[in-house]
């Protein structure tokens, strides 16, 4: 009766929708067949019900706008061409399986539709102005799938943008005639809305703005008040080539025994993060290294563990409190710093924010725990509020947010933890005055004095238009989680069910989607074949490429977690860096296999990640689960074969390559 109920909704609303002149799109697909009233041979239209035919143009109108399917170029967003040599797999040859063939685009969009009708699409917007603002810049029969390397921009955020640049003035903010004031006016503008759009009260908080949120992690670690072990000894200095001096055998471990307890070494600072994170977050323990602090990783149940025990001063003062502000100034206060993502960036995980007032909850007198939280794949579909989770300092950056400007971030930090980074470097418009001589200087107060140069003063005037998209035209954060959460949900439930006639599953996916609560629009995930292998990331990268699917492959700037899930030990890992041992994507490895012999494995270097955004559209997961449906199914592509051992006496390191696991990684790095 409820699905009745929906259908019945969705009937009435497009309707409505009808009655406004929209007119009905052109249903061509090549990959599903041509969706129409009549009768049709093809097995796409046969598997079509003739309820679907009926209401076919009623349902249309609801789902595609006018804009929506015409171009000059006859660009049509339902279109998912795919130039693949492979060829699907009837499902009457598969009946000893258990797999089923994904429903016909219509059909499938009209079951979501009835199920997430509520939620997809901004209420008509996104189907009304895609091809406008989107579609319009992506050839026929493209689908971006790598919102988290990148955000998409709308077309009228650049026409906003050009319509204030040729209209107006701008100049150096840190002069006073009318072109500089306005560009100053702006940036105090752009400040206020990106405080109000974290939650930031503008008494506890300022933004400083970076090139990244990489640069903003950067500022942290170099200019932390890190306190050395009273056993350290300055480095002689970074090795050549820049890598460190534990290169292969033990390793420490991330879980959940820490190599610290506070009342044991309250006198030391301490750099804990946990193992899924960001490269750009990983590097701030350099700086905690470098300067004689004591690193812990820890996984999720290890920070849980840590934030269980007892505090180690009873008679301490909980941070934040009415004396934080003396005892910051003391001299004899220790500060540590914990660091983690709000949302993983390679399963998409969602890290619980209720720690930050756990970790600050640590502090004593003494000692202060501060909190760094790397938000910048967590704020294009999430809300943050920081009056709710007040983190000491937080980074983004704005490309991921809502695609344009690029090159700008920002750390926005509260403002007594700002003022304990210990800034040496000082330039432009971060000082207040200075001499030459001794070069004596007065830094200006945050977020000023943690800037130096002139900030980029156009990219933060255009940003008001990203924040109209997201705040106004879409509805809001609230909106845009509902909307990438409707199609989380479909996608998921599609691809986890996608298996060869053996029964075996076709992807193994990776994070905590059985939890919603605790899982993000990212799917992260290996392509078996027919025989178990694992296709290779980049191979299924330049396939899905040919087909016109945007995706991502690599271990995405996250070792940690990408390590872990692909089943390589750091040592491993390690060796296989300095000896060049990349080969077709895979490493090799040797690992006890029967008793005490040693045999040779191979391991995937990375895997595939298809990850949406605020403006993903249901065609675009329909074209990621048909593309994997039709390309890899009972099938054995040749790139599935290079996961199988060459011979069974290869020695690891025999398949050397030309590019390092590094390399390879950095190709596909940003941040």
């Amino acid at each position: 009766m409820m699905h009745k109920a929906r259908l019945a909704f969705l009937v009435l609303f497009a309707m409505c929708v009808a009655s406004n002149g929209m007119r009905e799109p052109t249903w061509q697909d090549p990959a599903v067949g041509k969706i129409s009233s009549s009768s049709s041979s093809s097995s796409s239209s046969s598997s079509s019900s003739s309820w679907l035919a009926s209401w076919q143009q009623i349902i249309a109108k609801f789902m595609h706008s006018n804009a929506a399917h015409t171009t000059a170029k006859g660009a049509n967003i339902t279109t998912t061409t795919f130039t693949t040599t492979s060829t699907t797999t009837s499902s009457s040859s598969s009946s000893s399986g258990s797999r089923s063939q994904l429903p016909p685009l219509a059909a499938a969009k009209v079951a979501f539709l009835a199920e997430h009708g509520l939620q997809y699409g901004y209420r008509g917007w996104l189907e009304q102005h895609w091809q406008q603002e989107v579609g319009a810049r992506l050839p026929c029969g493209q689908h971006y799938l790598d919102f988290t390397g990148a955000s998409l921009y709308a077309n009228w955020q650049v026409t906003a943008s050009l319509q204030m640049l040729t209209q107006h003035a701008f100049g150096n903010p840190h002069s006073r005639n009318p072109s500089s004031s306005r560009s100053a006016e702006e940036e105090a503008a752009a400040a206020a809305k990106v405080l109000a759009w974290v939650g930031a009260d503008p008494n506890e908080y300022v933004v400083v703005w970076t090139r990244s949120a990489t640069e903003a992690l950067k500022m942290v670690g170099e200019w932390f008040p890190w306190s050395p072990a009273h056993d350290w000894q300055p480095p002689h200095g970074t090795p050549s080539g820049g890598v460190t001096n534990s290169s292969v055998g033990h390793v420490s471990k991330c879980g959940g025994k820490l190599h610290f307890k506070q009342a044991d070494r309250d006198d030391s600072s301490h750099f804990v993060y946990t193992r899924a994170n960001h490269k750009s977050v990983l590097g701030i323990g350099a700086y905690a290294q470098d300067k004689g602090a004591l690193l812990s990783c820890v996984d999720e149940a290890g920070m849980e563990q840590w934030l269980n025990e007892p505090p180690d001063d009873h008679n301490g003062h909980i941070y934040p409190s009415s004396s934080s502000s003396s005892s910051s100034s003391s001299s004899n206060v220790t500060y540590s710093l914990v660091a983690f993502p709000a949302k993983d960036n390679y399963e998409g995980v969602l890290y619980p924010l209720e720690w930050v007032d756990r970790i600050h909850a640590k502090s004593s007198q003494h000692h202060r725990w501060l909190v760094m939280l790397d938000a910048a794949a967590f704020l294009p579909t999430h809300a943050l509020n920081l009056s709710h989770t007040p983190a000491d300092f937080v980074s983004l950056s704005f490309y991921k947010v809502f695609g344009y400007p690029t090159g700008l971030g920002a750390l926005i930090a509260r403002k007594e933890s700002a003022i304990l980074l210990h800034k040496v470097y000082f330039g432009g418009g971060a000082v207040d005055d200075a001499t030459a001589q001794d070069v004596w200087r007065i830094l200006s107060p945050p977020p000023a004095g943690l800037q130096d140069g002139t900030v980029n003063f156009l990219g933060i005037a255009e940003l008001q238009f990203g924040f109209e998209l997201l705040l106004q035209k879409l509805g809001g954060m609230q909106a845009i989680h509902d909307h990438v959460s409707s199609l989380q949900a479909w996608t998921y439930a599609q691809l986890s069910a996608l298996r060869h006639s053996s029964g075996q599953q076709l992807l193994q996916i990776f994070g905590k989607h059985d939890t919603p609560a605790r899982q993000s629009c990212l799917f992260q995930f290996l392509v078996h074949a027919p025989n178990g292998s694992v296709v290779p990331a980049e191979e299924v990268e330049l396939a899905a490429a040919a087909a016109g699917i945007h995706l991502r492959t690599g271990c995405h700037c996250n070792p940690g977690q990408c390590l872990l899930d692909l089943g390589i030990e750091p040592q491993e890992e390690r060796a296989a860096a300095l000896a060049h041992n990349v080969s077709r994507g895979f490493i090799t490895v040797l690992r006890h296999k029967r008793g005490s012999k040693l045999e040779p494995v191979q391991l995937p270097i990375g895997s595939v990640r298809a990850s949406l955004g605020a403006l993903s559209t249901f065609e675009d997961v329909y074209a990621l689960v048909q593309f994997m449906q039709d390309t890899y199914i009972d099938k054995d592509p040749p790139a599935a074969l290079y996961g199988e051992l060459q011979a069974a006496g290869g020695a690891a390191g025999s398949q050397a390559s030309n590019m390092t696991v590094q390399e390879y990684w950095n190709s596909k790095c940003g941040a």
